[in-house]
């Protein structure tokens, strides 16, 4: 039964490249996960047609998945201009990052995640003599910088965010490791005598 899928395991599937492995992407997987697949993978908002298109479903096929993959919040519905669109949760894809490196690494390569971060924000504080990315993104902006400059102070800033999220991520994942791994009986390396 579909109600009984296992939500933290839904991913976004990447239909094969090429007319005749689409084809048989469509003949071999369900609209459902058709659907949810297309809808995981949005980096922003999309319309139940632009996804029925992508999925190649119905529009009402569709907007049926679509609208309980919202009651059962793995998807935020938006309106856009008139049209009600849909992106991903953002509470639904923090759970699936902190599973996903639960289930990919020991607590030892996670403590190792978390100083290899904090040693490229530390060098990116210490080579750009600033305190966050927000800051960075104000020296791109400044009248005498160069545009190669702002690029590359951009780039970097954008660089910051993610170290930061993946600490975030890291944070939660070690608070919630010991429950994960006994509670979804995940084999881990950590578990081994």
């Amino acid at each position: 039964m579909q109600d009984q899928t296992d939500l933290a395991t839904l991913g976004a599937i990447e239909p094969p490249d090429g007319e005749g492995h689409r084809d048989g992407w469509v003949e071999e997987t369900a609209g459902l996960d058709r659907v949810i697949s297309v809808a995981l993978g949005l980096k922003q908002p999309r319309t139940a047609d632009w996804i029925a298109d992508h999925a190649q479903v119905s529009t009402t096929t569709a907007r049926d998945h679509l609208s309980r993959l919202v009651e059962l919040r793995v998807l935020s519905a938006v309106e856009q201009r008139g049209a009600k669109t849909y992106l991903p949760d953002a509470a639904y894809q923090r759970f699936r990052d902190v599973a996903r490196l639960i289930e990919e690494h020991t607590r030892e390569e996670l403590e190792q995640i978390t100083v290899s971060a904090k040693e490229d924000i530390e060098r990116l504080e210490t080579s750009y003599d600033v305190e966050s990315p927000t800051e960075l993104r104000e020296l791109a902006t400044k009248p005498d910088t160069s545009s190669a400059d702002a690029r590359e102070y951009f780039r970097k800033a954008s660089e910051w965010d993610r170290h930061r999220h993946m600490l975030q991520i890291a944070r939660e994942a070690f608070e919630r490791y010991d429950e994960f791994v006994e509670g979804h009986g995940h084999h881990s390396a950590d578990s081994v005598a």
